[in-house]
């Protein structure tokens, strides 16, 4: 069995995957005491315990992506 912090982020009703930049759509979500983020288009990092290390693993996948720096 997997702890949480190995288990990839659920996301039903996800869009499709998409390359478009303006398609990122990065989100910072938690799951008992782990978060991590994830993107629309399939990405998501490692399950963190710190929120702000989460937030710039969000930011980065945008700067390499050539997104907006928003982070929801």
């Amino acid at each position: 069995m997997k702890g949480v912090a190995e288990q990839g982020p659920e996301a039903p009703g996800r869009a499709s995957r998409t390359d478009r930049p303006d398609e990122h759509r990065v989100e910072v979500v938690e799951r008992g005491s782990f978060s991590f983020a994830q993107c629309g288009c399939g990405w998501f990092a490692p399950g963190r315990r710190s929120r702000d290390k989460s937030r710039r693993d969000a930011a980065g996948h945008l700067a390499e992506n050539g997104a907006d720096s928003n982070v929801a």
